[in-house]
């Protein structure tokens, strides 16, 4: 009997095993096929009444960029100029001081105030050591000149010999000043074989290098309100050599500047030289303060006073010989410096005065017997003349 109940136990216990493995298995058959139709099966499309119009919609495709290895070396088409990544500028510092200076007023004249004594003429040779401020390279007085001429800042004037060469009558243009610079020379021409079929003048390239002298002309007058003698430069010309047979005779403006139109110009030109402790001067300050060193070459009032044509005429006729030159600058020289000892003079005894001091009893004595010790030397003298002329006498 208990074998019985065994077996109906287990056997039931089997079944009710097998119909819960059966009904889990078929549970997710049916989980699995409602998952499956969820993800295939597609929602109905519902199309709008109206559909407005827009344009396509363009999308770029990025084009990827490919960075070159970094040692590798990118060369730039021959053509083609650098980018410059700053400005350039020539030096650690640029100033802009003197771009817009201009140069102080003269002090007011009237003509109640000034007594006119001279005027002088000059010549600067850039040359000389002592003008080393006029001839800075790349910053020469010819340069400055020919840079105001090129901006139409100065304006040249005709030295003719009808206008006694420094009178500013006839203006001329920028070519016609640049013009006179240069010189001519004969070249000869050749046919295609080698024959000499004839010559030509050809204009020689105009160096600036090649002027080496300028010419002031100054008046001088007596200023009596402020008690001073004044030096005013009206012009300003550079010099050209005048040559003849191959020889320099002289010298000639090439044209004139108006030196009070030059100083607005010259005002903007630094030529600060701390070697010479010089700071913040311009090229109008040298002049003013007569920083340099000139020879007189002619005065007014004078039989001295001739034109340029003449003085040149005269030099080649005293260009026989080196020995004729050799005096010809003395006689210059020594007329310059009469010229230069007159203009002080001129200065010392304008509104100048000595103390006189008094003498006493002994110091006119003495200066009484100096001057009888002289007229009796020169009594002696004249005595010892007179008796030596009649021995010659005499004697022939």
């Amino acid at each position: 009997m208990k074998r019985l109940t065994h077996k109906f136990y287990v056997t039931a216990f089997s079944l009710i095993a097998m119909v819960a493995v059966t009904t889990t298995a078929d549970a997710q058959k049916r989980k699995s096929r409602s998952t499956k139709a969820r993800t295939t099966k597609s929602k109905p499309v519902v199309k709008p009444a109206y559909t407005a119009q827009t344009e396509p919609v363009v999308t770029e495709t990025a084009t990827p960029v490919v960075s070159p290895p970094v040692n590798a070396q990118t060369t730039m088409p021959k053509d083609s100029l650098p980018t410059d990544t700053l400005p350039v500028m020539d030096g650690f510092f640029k100033s802009e001081m003197f771009n817009n200076a201009k140069a102080y007023n003269y002090p007011a004249i009237q003509a109640r105030d000034a007594r006119f004594y001279k005027r002088i003429w000059r010549d600067i040779d850039v040359n000389d050591p002592k003008n080393a401020l006029l001839n800075v390279p790349g910053a020469t007085l010819a340069e400055i000149v020919l840079e105001g001429l090129r901006s139409g800042k100065l304006t040249a004037y005709d030295p003719s010999p009808t206008n006694n060469d420094s009178t500013f009558a006839t203006r001329i243009n920028m070519l016609g000043a640049m013009s006179r610079f240069q010189d001519s020379t004969m070249v000869d021409q050749f046919d295609a074989n080698g024959n000499k079929i004839g010559s030509k003048m050809v204009l020689n390239d105009f160096n600036p290098a090649s002027i080496t002298k300028f010419r002031t002309k100054e008046d001088i007058y007596f200023d009596k309100k402020r008690s001073m003698v004044v030096t005013r430069i009206i012009g300003i010309a550079p010099l050209k050599a005048i040559q003849a047979a191959g020889t320099t005779v002289g010298e000639a403006p090439v044209f004139w500047l108006y030196f009070p139109q030059c100083r607005d110009f010259f005002a903007t030109k630094d030529v600060s030289d701390p070697d010479k402790n010089l700071y913040d001067t311009s090229l109008d300050d040298i002049f003013l303060q007569k920083r340099y060193t000139s020879t007189i070459v002619r005065e007014s009032g004078s039989n001295t006073q001739r034109t340029t044509a003449q003085i040149a005429s005269a030099n080649a006729a005293l260009a026989g010989s080196a020995t004729d030159v050799l005096n010809a600058e003395q006689d210059k020289s020594a007329k310059s410096k009469n010229i230069e000892s007159k203009i002080q003079n001129f200065k010392s005894k304008t509104w100048s005065y000595e103390i006189q001091k008094t003498q006493t009893a002994a110091e006119k004595k003495a200066a009484e017997k100096a001057k009888k010790d002289a007229e009796k030397a020169q009594k002696d003298a004249q005595k010892a003349e007179s008796k030596n002329a009649s021995a010659q006498v005499k004697k022939s």
